[in-house]
């Protein structure tokens, strides 16, 4: 298998161990629908670049260019956008006492 396709199954797993039980389903919801929606998007996008560009090489650069780009750009908003720290406070004064010691 190869490492890049080891994200589909780690990476339920660290939404479920990170994520408030509360928001957990609607976490994992989300994650399974933005993954998958590249399944839709980019034969369209890859299909676009391919049609416009002059040369079969020029074609796969910019496919490969934007996809990169658009996995830089995401990373970098994930790591701005996530505080794992602030979300346990705030969710654990919203949790009753049970919950909150449970994975």
């Amino acid at each position: 298998m190869a490492l890049p396709s080891v994200i589909y199954v780690i990476g339920n797993a660290v939404v479920s161990e990170i994520a408030p039980v509360a928001q957990r389903g609607a976490l994992l919801a989300i994650g399974t629908a933005v993954s998958t929606s590249a399944g839709l998007l980019a034969p369209y996008v890859m299909g676009s670049v391919v049609e416009t560009a002059a040369t079969p090489l020029e074609c796969f650069n910019t496919g490969f260019m934007i996809c990169g780009v658009i996995m830089l750009v995401s990373g970098v908003i994930g790591m701005s956008l996530m505080r794992p720290e602030r979300e346990t406070i705030r969710w654990a004064s919203e949790m009753p006492e049970a919950v909150v010691g449970t994975a």
